[in-house]
């Protein structure tokens, strides 16, 4: 996963100080949160994504051995692999870019 960066300041050194920060200190800051959060958020989704694949890989597991299965648990599996496996009809089609 992303490194986490230690902000260079420590919020809890200025409790009780009359000191201010810079608006560079604090514009600096929130470019690094910014950046952290973009990159957990990229994260994210790829966690979110290998979990998709892996239970996708897991409903297939189940579907070749259904023997060892209950017939309810099953058909649950094929509705969920069927809804996951099949493309929905009403995305909305995106428009070509005008050219100007």
């Amino acid at each position: 996963m992303g490194e986490v960066k230690e902000l260079p300041v420590n919020m809890g050194e200025h409790r009780g100080k009359t000191e201010k920060m810079s608006y560079e200190q604090l514009e600096n800051i929130a470019h690094q949160l910014s950046d952290q959060n973009r990159q957990l958020h990229a994260d994210l989704l790829k966690s979110q994504e290998t979990a998709f694949f892996k239970r996708l890989d897991y409903l297939f597991k189940v579907l070749e051995n259904y023997s060892h299965f209950p017939v309810t648990f099953i058909d649950k599996c094929v509705k969920e692999t069927v809804d996951i496996m099949t493309i929905p009809e009403n995305l909305p089609i995106e428009e070509a870019p005008n050219k100007d």
